[in-house]
């Protein structure tokens, strides 16, 4: 096992909120050129859940590229740490934001747990979160359908960079 996980969440039948699943099947694609050279598993954890609390503690780090609501403008970039993300009171999943209607509040599903409500619930169970990196990106929309908006989709290579600064990558692609 390696000792690094990149892990992309999201829902891709709901536009940007999939990017982190996009940015996952894109970096997969370039097999030869990324996957190889970084010392990292890939993984698409789609709309995780609370399996991924056991997930964060198998690895040494854990870099999660998932779509946030912090009030920025489509495809914004952030890189924030698990417990910064847990002190923002304006931040939000997106899938939380859209399924509040845009409004800011909360949404709790079985179906659909979000990271910060896993990482709340790992909190109050005394989980250690230091090794986790949250790539944010800011959507631009959160309606039905299978595509990124134009500001998120033109975002990807700086969080494919993004993602290997955070782990170990040993070549120029």
């Amino acid at each position: 096992m390696k000792k690094n996980l990149v892990l992309g969440l999201g829902n891709i039948l709901m536009a940007d909120d999939g990017v982190g699943v996009r940015v996952i099947e894109r970096i997969g694609k370039q097999k030869a050129t990324i996957v190889a050279k970084l010392d990292a598993e890939i993984v698409n954890g789609a709309t995780g859940g609370f399996a991924l609390l056991e997930v964060f503690e198998k690895y040494e780090k854990a870099v999660v590229v998932d779509a946030v609501n912090m009030g920025k403008m489509p495809g914004t970039v952030c890189k924030f740490s698990a417990e910064r993300l847990l002190d923002l009171p304006e931040s939000l999943p997106a899938h939380a934001y859209r399924q509040a209607g845009g409004r800011q509040g909360r949404n709790f599903s079985l179906h659909e747990i979000g990271l910060l409500e896993v990482l709340k619930v790992g909190k109050s169970l005394n989980a250690d979160f230091k090794n986790v990196v949250i790539i944010g990106v800011q959507p631009g929309n959160l309606t039905p359908g299978e595509g990124l908006s134009p500001e998120v989709e033109a975002k990807i290579p700086e969080i494919i960079e993004a993602v290997k600064k955070e782990v170990k990558y040993d070549g120029n692609a």
